[in-house]
């Protein structure tokens, strides 16, 4: 056979004496002439017939060649090391025979140049050879990348190693069937012109022999490294379709650089990615070939030494390939405050002048290959745009390259957000961080929580909290479909942290398609079923247990706190909630006209309705508390989670993307029902690491008092005096600057691309003696919307059960218990109604 790139597989037909039938699993072996780890290898064609060399006393092969390295993939029949045998014990002798006479024995040693070819091992548990392959030896099966978007199911796992791995399927199958061995010729100058094999007792099998010229190293022991490549016009971006893979080595997949002139203001926020400049992490020998695939089709190849030697090339296609410097220094980190000198906790994001992002050990460099992180990659880590964040807990170690870094650290909006370009010297083993205060929220008593999380442990809950500043974490069980969460997370009181100050309490979102979603928050037991209706939520075909009306109930039962998640969608028995007075609290997910518009009109018609904020995260393309609640506690160094449940049930609340926002009418705080005052002073005063351009006083929906900044600012205020007619509601919000006229609110870059606000809930004024206002339009509204609800469940919704049921509530009539909290809520606002003269007659 010739020679391929410096290396030729020998002909071994003359000296095949057995057939490839006694290796096991003799259907899944591979035959012919194989490429392993790059190499070309010659292997015997026939099942059943000779192909295979078996040595039980002593046979020859011939070379006859000049050579640098001769790999045999050989093993002993017999697995007696697995019997007793002692492991180093010699089992065969090869002689290596020169041309000019000479000759180099070597002693062929179980467990280190060989061992025994595998066996299926179906009358054991674990495969008795695995995990002890031969120290000196490679198995014949290379790691090869997982499909980067395709597999099985079953495979989902394996995806985070990359590599797909044989023994991890059920049934067990073999991985390999010879080990691959190098032996390197001592006086390379000489002709190698045979090698004798002679067994010393177990049988050797030889499957193919292949000689090297090249000095390299056959299998290569140099640790990879970064390449960064720029597609040459005509290849598009560098999506999940770009491939770079190495013959005679290993690739990972191929990632986006980070862009370091889409900075966000501030810092340490997120950004975009170089979308035709990408790197790959490669380990190869010199020899080794590489290509660019794009879509499927192949567009570019060098070979890896040429890259060594130059350190940059442009390929035919026009796409430029860098290798930076390969120096590096294992770094301890720690993050303090600048005053105190303390640990703190934040997230950290790391990555070279060419974009390459790092990241600490056990942290992920790059979430999830750009995609969608529903339920996935969820805890430890965050990606807000192209930027990945690693949660820290005050130190860290891991891989800097030497030369410059860039670092970027954030925790919360209470810190002043870093960018710093440092330089790693040869020999540096730590690294400090310092971060500043912004603004200290609590000095106010204001502690901030987020009333809407899943999927996240609840220790990774706590960390990432403590990340951000959020001194409160709900973490909400729940169902999708066949999919239920955090089951194992729920035990009916709060999980502290060590020191006393962060709280993680799973709680439960419940669900329906067509009623509603509602967060219950404060359980000492769980209230079941989760979801129910049938699909998204439930089950396929499921059938409409209970409502939202008799989840409240049950959760106020219990002590507990109720908020409307996602406020007011799926809009539909949220009207009936918020006549019944069953709802201590609105949630804000993002700050949205419509949103906020239909919770303007709730107030217009006199329903005092706390305001919280929450992310609903479900995915790493969101940090908690990106959305927060800051509630109002007694004192918050003592604070416990219950102190945050009643705070937030008193009304004294702000949500926020960003800015601290404050607002004091005649000193009262937001959830204050002021009566007999004619006019009022107040101020309202913002603090903000994000640009903030416009405060805004909100009277009955309508924008009453405005300041604008030219240049946005990070602290402001607002003093205004108001006459009061009546009954009024006063609210404050303010904004930061975005970009172009359809962005005119300046947004985060998590997954949603959220707006920063800031908003209060309401301080209620009334010139009479009692706070009462009402509008005809929305109570007419909100029966519309009963009538909607009370509609489907009678004509639409699964509730004829096949058979007897006895359902959970214990009610005979089970369309009477889904009615009668509707029924109660149109009872509620035809007397209002009434009371006020008002009444419809349609109603």
């Amino acid at each position: 056979m010739t020679w391929e790139r410096g290396y030729r597989a020998l002909d071994l037909t003359a000296s095949w004496n057995a057939p490839l039938t006694l290796l096991d699993d003799v259907d899944s072996s591979f035959t012919g002439e194989r490429r392993l780890y790059g190499l070309p290898f010659r292997f015997g064609d026939d099942l059943d017939g000779p192909s295979l060399v078996r040595v039980t006393g002593e046979a020859e092969i011939l070379v006859d060649d000049d050579c640098q390295w001769i790999l045999f993939a050989h093993a002993l029949e017999e697995p007696d090391v697995f019997e007793g045998a002692p492991v180093g014990s010699a089992a065969a002798r090869y002689t290596f025979r020169y041309a000019d006479g000479s000759a180099e024995t070597v002693p062929i040693r179980r467990r280190f140049e060989i061992g025994p070819t595998p066996r299926l091992w179906q009358d054991r548990p674990i495969p008795l050879d695995w995990g002890q392959t031969p120290f000196l030896a490679l198995p014949d099966a290379q790691h090869r990348l997982m499909h980067r978007t395709c597999g099985r199911f079953d495979a989902a796992g394996a995806r985070f190693v990359d590599i797909d791995d044989p023994q991890a399927r059920s049934p067990y199958v073999l991985p390999y069937r010879f080990y691959l061995w190098p032996w390197r010729n001592p006086h390379p100058e000489r002709r190698v012109a045979a090698v004798e094999i002679a067994s010393g007792g177990p049988a050797v099998l030889i499957g193919a022999v292949t000689l090297s010229r090249l000095a390299e190293d056959p299998f290569g022991r140099t640790v990879s490294r970064d390449l960064i490549f720029t597609l040459a016009d005509g290849h598009g971006s560098v999506d999940e379709d770009v491939a770079v893979t190495v013959d005679r080595g290993t690739a990972t997949y191929a990632y986006r650089t980070v862009d370091d002139g889409s900075l966000s203001r501030p810092p340490a926020w997120g950004g975009a990615t170089n979308p035709r400049t990408g790197y790959v992490k490669v380990a190869a020998t010199p020899s080794a070939t590489v290509s660019l695939d794009v879509g499927g089709t192949g567009t570019a190849t060098f070979t890896w030494g040429d890259i060594l030697d130059k350190g940059r090339i442009v390929t035919a296609d026009g796409t430029e390939w860098r290798l930076p410097d390969a120096g590096r220094a294992w770094i301890k980190g720690t993050v303090v405050d600048d005053a105190t000198g303390e640990p703190l906790t934040c997230r950290l994001h790391f990555h070279t002048p060419d974009g390459v992002p790092l990241a600490p050990y056990g942290h992920h460099a790059h979430i999830n290959s750009d995609g969608n992180t529903w339920n996935l990659d969820i805890g430890g880590d965050v990606r807000l745009g192209q930027r990945t964040y690693a949660y820290v807990d005050g130190e860290f170690e891991g891989w800097l390259p030497h030369g410059q870094v860039v670092v970027e650290a954030a925790r919360g909006f209470d810190y002043v957000p870093s960018r710093e370009e440092l330089t790693i010297r040869p020999g540096q083993r730590t690294l400090e961080l310092r971060l500043k205060r912004f603004h200290d929220p609590e000095a106010d008593g204001y502690v901030a929580g987020d009333t809407h999380v899943h999927f996240v442990s609840t220790h990774g809950a706590e960390l990432e909290a403590r990340g951000e500043g959020v001194r409160v974490t709900n973490l909400l069980m729940s169902q999708w479909g066949h999919l239920y969460t955090n089951t194992e997370d729920f035990t009916g009181h709060p999980h502290t942290s060590a020191d006393g100050t962060t709280h993680v309490f799973a709680g439960q979102e419940n669900r329906t398609a067509m009623l509603g979603h509602i967060n219950l928050l404060g359980l000492r037991t769980p209230v079941r079923p989760w979801c129910t209706g049938g699909a998204e939520e439930s089950d396929l075909g499921g059938g409409l247990e209970t409502t939202l009306a008799h989840w409240a109930d049950e959760c106020h039962a219990q002590g507990g706190t109720v908020v409307l998640a996602h406020f007011p969608v799926p809009n539909g028995e949220a009207a009936a909630l918020i006549a019944t007075g069953r709802l201590d609290g609105v949630e804000m997910i993002a700050y949205d006209d419509y949103n906020i518009g239909q919770y303007y009109r709730y107030l217009n018609a006199g329903y005092r309705l706390t305001l919280v904020g929450g992310t609903d995260k479900m995915s790493s393309e969101v940090p908690i508390g990106l959305v927060r609640t800051y509630a109002r506690v007694p004192d918050p160094r003592r604070m416990d989670y219950w102190d945050w449940c009643t705070a937030v049930r008193s009304g004294d609340t702000v949500v926020t993307s960003g800015p601290h926002l404050r607002l004091s009418v005649n000193g009262a705080a937001p959830g204050s029902v002021l009566t007999g005052t004619r006019a009022v002073r107040g101020v309202a005063e913002f603090h903000s690491i994000f640009p903030v351009d416009r405060l805004e006083i909100v009277v009955n929906g309508s924008v009453a008092e405005s300041r604008h900044w030219d240049s946005a600012v990070q602290t402001g205020s607002l003093e205004f005096d108001l006459a009061v007619d009546g009954a009024s509601w006063i609210a404050a919000r303010c904004y930061g600057p975005g970009e172009g006229a359809a962005r005119h609110v300046a947004r985060h870059k998590d997954v949603w691309e959220r707006p920063i606000m800031a908003h209060t809930s309401p301080v209620y004024v009334a010139s009479g003696d009692s706070y009462e206002r009402t509008d005809k339009a929305v109570l007419a509204e909100m029966l519309q919307l009963i009538e909607g609800v009370e509609q489907h469940v009678r004509t639409r919704a699964r509730t004829a059960w096949p058979g007897q049921v006895d359902h959970r509530h214990g009610s005979p009539d089970h369309d009477r218990f889904l009615l009668e909290p509707l029924a109660e809520a149109r009872r509620t606002i035809r007397d209002r109604l009434d009371g006020q003269g008002l009444r419809p007659t349609a109603q």
